[in-house]
């Protein structure tokens, strides 16, 4: 049956939605942003509609239809109109209420003198979406409705600019940039937005047919691949572990700076064995940190069991130097690596579990390897298949593991055009209760969600979120309580040391 709103696609220019795109449309993306001034809401959704106005970051301001062959592609407009807008902006007005204040914002993780374990509830996504938001790719079609929502809630001392959209719109890496960019705009700096590349051609496909690389080189992990009995049995498991094990705690962490360096030495001390050679940046960080939230959530799962590590990578990081460095790509660029542990190196000393974990990051990390994940991952996608995560021993307690740190998403931005003299310049101080106050147009924090789906539902995750302006590492992850419990009396104990 023909759409109602097919009459009004005839002149409008059609994109390609590429084949890593459409495997995440199922999932809904929310990302609140916490700033503790009063910013701009109608200038921050005026450049952000902008920015969907230069050259093909148009893009993104399109919206999602099925063509005659039922397959996913974007629409947009010649002309962006009040009828068809780049985005949805929605917009709360509580200036008369501090952040602090508000029953729901004040249950909001913030910065704290301390290290601090914090509740992160899902309700809190509440905060960052507007009412009736779809919830599916298929509503969002039938509704016509842009792919991208801007929703802001400001306070009397703070400001929350949340942006949801489809994943298959772009992953994490792309966010960074579509961050970047708006502030560019905010900042009058439109001339020094890159260009968005491969919005009609899919580069990742274009990779995967280079000649230097060998299509026989098999991608490692395929040599664990379950399958037969062995998958029978893995879907057994983790339903058990469903029904019979309480549910993961999604909760953030926040290690002060100094705090984060008493971590990082402590670590650096237990792997004095040479087990991370390289300390140069923070690369070493974020795997040493990977390795202690490794074990932490290891040590609770059932003893004998080997371990398996789900990470994620980026292609942008990976096949950096086979890029067009002329502009950016949004597109979903996710790729995997796996680590499997035995017990006695997911529960033991930090030093092999974090060599043995590094090593197969490192190795399933090189521009051959991704290229064939991106053989293997086509195989198996290409006539509408689902690329699987199912690998490695088929009673393995799983772990998936991602890292924004490198990305540096608080970084990106730069609202400071847009922020507003404070009503009240001491009751901004006393929206958390760190006395550092990020700049005013400077992230303090963000929180991520999934609209249709939620952490703690199923795998233990650790996602290092980042660091904020002041060098203090933000994580969140969905732990067992009783890991819960052992993080936070270890870091408690570094704490008074």
């Amino acid at each position: 049956m023909a759409a109602p709103h097919d009459h009004e696609s005839a002149t409008d220019d059609v994109y390609p939605m590429h084949l890593q795109d459409v495997n995440f449309r199922k999932v809904i993306m929310a990302c609140t942003m916490r700033f503790d001034h009063v910013l701009d809401a109608e200038k921050l959704h005026a450049d952000l509609a902008r920015l969907f106005e230069i050259g093909d970051w148009r893009k993104l301001g399109g919206r999602i239809r099925h063509n005659k062959e039922r397959v996913l592609e974007i629409h947009v407009p010649k002309q962006f109109s009040a009828q068809r807008p780049p985005l949805t902006f929605s917009c709360v007005d509580l200036s008369s209420t501090p952040i602090a204040k508000h029953s729901l914002a004040s249950k909001l993780p913030v910065p704290t003198e301390q290290t601090s374990v914090q509740p992160n509830p899902y309700s809190l996504i509440e905060l960052g979406i507007r009412k009736g938001i779809p919830g599916t790719i298929d509503d969002m079609v039938d509704r016509d409705l842009p792919q991208v929502s801007l929703h802001i809630v400001r306070f009397r001392d703070a400001t929350l600019v949340s942006i949801s959209w489809p994943h298959c719109v772009m992953g994490s890496s792309g966010f960074r940039i579509l961050l970047h960019a708006w502030s560019l705009v905010v900042q009058g700096e439109e001339a020094r937005v890159p260009p968005l590349l491969g919005a009609r051609e899919d580069v990742l496909e274009q990779l995967e047919g280079r000649d230097d690389v060998p299509a026989d080189e098999r991608w490692i992990p395929q040599e664990r691949r379950l399958a037969g009995w062995g998958l029978v049995s893995f879907f057994f498991r983790q339903a058990w572990r469903m029904v019979w094990n309480p549910r993961p705690e999604v909760r953030t962490v926040f290690l002060p700076k100094l705090a984060l360096r008493k971590l990082l030495d402590a670590c650096r001390e237990e792997t004095s064995d040479g087990a991370c050679e390289d300390e140069k940046g923070s690369s070493w960080q974020e795997s040493m940190l990977m390795a202690w939230f490794i074990r932490l959530s290891a040590s609770a799962s059932p003893p004998d069991r080997p371990v398996t590590i789900v990470n994620f990578l980026s292609a942008g990081q990976c096949l950096a130097s086979m890029f067009d460095q002329a502009g950016a790509y949004v597109q979903n660029m996710v790729g995997y690596s796996f680590s499997f542990l035995s017990d006695p190196v997911a529960r033991g000393g930090l030093g092999p579990l974090l060599r043995e974990h590094d090593q197969s990051v490192k190795q399933q990390s090189t521009e051959a390897q991704f290229i064939n994940f991106l053989r293997t991952y086509r195989r198996a996608t290409r006539n509408g298949g689902t690329f699987r995560l199912f690998y490695g021993p088929p009673d393995a307690h799983i772990i998936a593991c991602n890292s924004f740190v490198e990305a540096d998403l608080m970084g990106a931005v730069d609202f400071g055009k847009a922020a507003l003299p404070d009503a009240d310049a001491d009751i901004g101080a006393s929206s958390g209760t760190a006395p550092d106050r990020a700049p005013a147009g400077t992230m303090t924090t963000l929180y991520y969600h999934i609209i249709n789906n939620r952490l703690g539902v199923g795998l233990d995750c650790v996602y290092l979120l980042g660091k904020d302006h002041a060098e203090n590492l933000w994580v969140t992850a969905a732990l067992p309580a009783k890991v819960w419990d052992e993080l936070s009396n270890t870091l408690e104990g570094m704490a008074r040391t």
